[in-house]
């Protein structure tokens, strides 16, 4: 479990081997689901789309157009609470509720761009059918409904002039699209989509040629592309130690998505209590702190960071602990996230070597990240590029940079919804 057991070469190319064999339909740890979402057309300046975001207990609605230089206007910006989010509901209930959140705007437009953050298995029209709600969302009899047909059925139960288009995307694949934008004065070789927050999770663009296992691509340009959604958080052949199996034992899903239990901030703090109470246990630590440990149910990955952070701010969970207890539990943390971090750079060295891109320095590839854990967790960014940097020389080399954009889901979700 030390971040020196993470070889970057064996784990980027494990992580290819699986993108690769997902892409055949061959047994992978990685779904390389398509999404039947092409990237390349121009985005339309000055037309409105209404854009969805649902991620968690909430969804963002508004209105959102680019103007002459390619930025982006929002506009009617709303926030609600996810339908069956903490109390459970029906199939027609949660598409009604779901309704009346597009209905005040629906006169502004007729196509509606919603990213879409629950695992779906997508379609080439640009819907798709969820396979289960996550994240305390309950819905009765939703499992393989199509989103975006029962939002238009609903809106037009309500009297509303159904959209003449929904496109359905995952937050990965509206993060690319928003990080696509035009830049003036820039090209790119590539876009990447990568989410590290509460989960983790990547997008790129292959040639439909290299999708061998996909049913319904046979609308799409056999010289063409669209975005893949990996499923990261799913990878299994992460090196993982004794603790990393007790910790997923105790999971909701043993034995399920075992990168993003090492990685991903849902996790992290979680994994991080188990270790320190196995340091107790092994004498690393004091009685004391084995005894405050013992009494501790839980602690978030935001506690872990504010404990790295700010080690003498005298609050937090972790506080208390004796001096020498104190540097024992920063240093195991800190290995904990660098290990995050070195997991984190192999995921995106194998995406940019599959993507084929920034050969050309000219020319990088754009990897727009968005997420909690890569932009606030202590020195998250420069850890995960110093080992990026290390291993992208030689015949690996290639160029990128990495970027954030505001809004990114809700501005991906307009692209989309005017592209596609």
């Amino acid at each position: 479990m030390h971040p020196r057991d993470i070889d970057p070469r064996t784990c980027t190319a494990e992580f290819l081997n699986e993108m690769t064999r997902g892409l055949q339909g061959k047994p992978s740890s990685l779904a390389m689901l398509p999404t039947f979402i092409e990237t390349a057309a121009a985005v339309q300046a000055d037309r409105r789309v209404i854009a969805l975001d649902a991620g968690g207990t909430n969804l963002r609605a508004a209105v959102v157009s680019f103007d002459g230089e390619g930025r982006p206007i929002v506009e009617w910006l709303a926030r609600h609470r996810m339908p069956g989010a903490g109390e459970e509901i029906g199939r027609e209930e949660f598409f009604r509720a779901l309704a009346s959140f597009v209905l005040p705007l629906a006169d502004v437009s007729d196509r509606i761009g919603f990213c879409f953050s629950y695992p779906a298995q997508m379609t080439p029209d640009r819907d798709g059918r969820l396979i289960h709600f996550t994240k305390e969302v309950k819905a009765r009899g939703m499992e393989g409904e199509l989103i975006g047909a029962g939002l238009a059925r609903a809106m037009a139960e309500a009297g509303a002039r159904p959209p003449s288009r929904v496109v359905l995307l995952n937050d990965t694949v509206a993060v690319l699209l928003a990080g696509r934008r035009v830049v003036p004065g820039r090209r790119f070789d590539g876009f990447i989509g990568f989410v590290c927050g509460t989960g983790v999770n990547s997008s790129y663009v292959e040639k439909n040629s290299a999708i061998t296992k996909a049913a319904g691509l046979a609308g799409f340009a056999a010289g063409g592309s669209q975005a893949i959604n990996l499923e990261a958080g799913s990878f299994g052949k992460a090196p993982a130690g004794r603790l990393d199996d007790e910790f997923d034992a105790g999971t909701e899903l043993p034995g399920k998505y075992r990168y993003e239990k090492m990685v991903s901030g849902g996790y992290l703090g979680s994994l991080c209590l188990l270790v320190l109470k196995a340091a107790a246990r092994a004498g690393c630590l004091s009685p004391d702190a084995g005894r405050k440990l013992a009494g501790m149910p839980s602690l978030s990955t935001k506690d872990v960071n504010d404990f790295l952070l700010y080690p003498d701010a005298g609050s937090g969970p972790l506080d208390g602990l004796a001096a020498e207890d104190a540097r024992a539990a920063s240093i195991l943390l800190d290995r904990l996230v660098e290990r995050s971090a070195a997991l984190a750079a192999a995921h995106l060295c194998a995406v940019l070597l599959k993507g084929g891109g920034g050969s050309d320095p000219r020319a990088p590839v754009r990897i727009t990240a968005d997420g909690t854990t890569f932009w606030q967790m202590k020195d998250y960014r420069l850890r995960v590029e110093a080992r990026m940097r290390a291993f992208l020389v030689g015949k690996n080399e290639r160029h990128y940079e990495i970027a954030a954009v505001d809004d990114a889901p809700l501005i991906g979700a307009a692209i989309a919804a005017l592209t596609n």
